[in-house]
């Protein structure tokens, strides 16, 4: 179905942590295509790289995000659904691995500050009012005590993108007008009904995680649980897209959350969806 494009659009940014680095891709060649866009709703790295290209636009977002992965700000987390069946010695060092990483996790309570998480928040975006910002914007966040979806369109950016992103079990919940916030992936990945409420046509743009792999009848407690938890992520992300009038999705899906390493590629992937997005579109139309 086409959608029309002249007179602007309303984006969606799904959360993916490091694969969200595919938004500056779309939002570049979006720029080029002459393709404006009118507002934008933004769920964790989808909010925080959206709020950078609409103050800082792509190439010096893309520098700076490049320059993030290099600083001594990273940290390469663990990642709970690894493969951790191979046999021999890999397959003993991945679960020795794996066993640490989960002991460290049960024993820790955060393994970051609110501070130190606003810090790297801060290294991408000025302590500016969300009203100041040169478009419409929404954050969304999750109530971590209700469970309910929390748009964020007014107030500190830098603190609204914060928690946005705030990770369970990476950071404590941000404190936000007497609610405890956290990821918005958690119930609103890609935040349609956000960038609704700006306007329309709305884009969503999605950058989630694959499916993992599984052997049913093989798999170890950890990966099973991972992959059940991924497939109710598949269900409901299918029902938002379903709410969207269009949908772009870069080819980023097999990539992890801390892939640091890979902001060329996910741009790159961002690009060749937006191209391949305007060509279904110029089909249709003719």
């Amino acid at each position: 179905m086409s959608i029309p494009l002249g007179s602007g659009i309303v984006l969606a940014l799904g959360g993916g942590g490091m694969r969200g680095v595919a938004h500056l891709g779309v939002l570049a060649e979006l720029e080029a295509s002459g393709v404006r866009v009118n507002g934008l709703a933004g769920t964790s790295s989808g909010a925080l790289l959206g709020a950078l290209w609409l103050l800082e636009g792509s190439g010096a977002a893309i520098e700076r995000t490049k320059k993030f992965t290099r600083s001594g700000m990273v940290r390469q987390a663990p990642d709970l659904g690894s493969d951790v069946e191979a046999r021999g010695l890999v397959g003993m060092a991945r679960r020795v691995g794996h066993g640490v990483a989960v002991l460290r996790l049960l024993l820790a309570r955060h393994s970051m500050t609110v501070d130190r998480f606003v810090e790297q928040v801060g290294f991408f975006l000025p302590d500016v009012t969300i009203e100041s910002m040169p478009r419409r914007f929404v954050a969304v966040a999750t109530d971590s005590m209700s469970g309910e979806e929390v748009w964020l369109g007014s107030g500190s950016l830098r603190m609204a993108v914060a928690a946005s992103s705030a990770m369970p079990g990476l950071v404590a919940p941000i404190a936000w007008n007497g609610r405890r916030l956290q990821d918005g992936g958690a119930v609103g990945e890609i935040p349609v009904a956000a960038a609704r409420a700006l306007g329309s046509p709305v884009v969503a743009v999605e950058v989630s995680e694959g499916l993992p792999v599984a052997d049913p009848d093989k798999d170890r407690l950890p990966r099973a649980m991972f992959r059940a938890a991924a497939m109710g992520w598949q269900a409901l992300r299918r029902r938002l897209l379903a709410e969207a009038d269009a949908v772009i999705a870069p080819r980023v899906n097999h990539l992890h959350w801390a892939d640091y390493h890979a902001v060329d590629e996910s741009v790159a992937a961002g690009r060749a969806a937006v191209r391949e997005f305007l060509e279904r579109q110029s089909t249709v139309d003719s």
